[in-house]
């Protein structure tokens, strides 16, 4: 009888022990691995602004509309810069005009908030339409706002540069 109580508290202890060995590696892991977001460093008067790449292969950069700070996932493939629900009712973001839109997850119905202002460092551009995408977790920098930068890749940098006039 006597016996039996050490055994449990023995197993008990190992039990303790390794969900705690595990509850740290994950969370070492779950650091390690997350998303790489970069500060958008301006060079002063260049209007350039260097991303580096995250660990999950995508450009991550701290930003904001109309003021408010967002992070955003740099998306080539989205037509416009959007958000999800959550987000455009936290920044305020006004009811705009429904629309759909095609996602890779299918056909979604959302709306359109015209002029807004984004700004990654400090590279501004006003007048800018925000889609909002109710099933969104990511706010996305779109073409919309990309098309008026010039956009280059070097290895794991992604470079946005204030246009050249002309």
């Amino acid at each position: 009888m006597h016996g039996s109580g050490v055994d449990v508290n023995i197993r008990l202890r190992h039990v303790a022990f390794w969900l705690l060995v595990g509850s740290v590696a994950y969370l070492g892991f779950d650091t390690l691995l997350a998303p790489k977001v970069t500060r958008a460093r301006v060079i002063e008067g260049a209007g350039v602004i260097t991303i580096e790449r995250s660990y999950d292969q995508h450009f991550y950069v701290e930003g904001s509309i109309n003021g408010h700070p967002i992070t955003f996932l740099v998306d080539t493939g989205a037509t416009s810069v959007t958000v999800g629900e959550d987000l455009a009712r936290k920044i305020g973001l006004g009811n705009g005009v429904a629309a759909d839109f095609n996602t890779a997850g299918g056909r979604v119905v959302g709306r359109i908030v015209p002029d807004n202002e984004v700004q990654v460092g400090g590279i501004r551009v006003n007048g800018l339409r925000v889609a909002v995408n109710p099933s969104l977790r990511q706010a996305l920098l779109g073409q919309n706002f990309l098309n008026k930068i010039a956009l280059t890749q070097e290895a794991d940098r992604l470079v946005l540069q204030v246009k050249a006039p002309g």
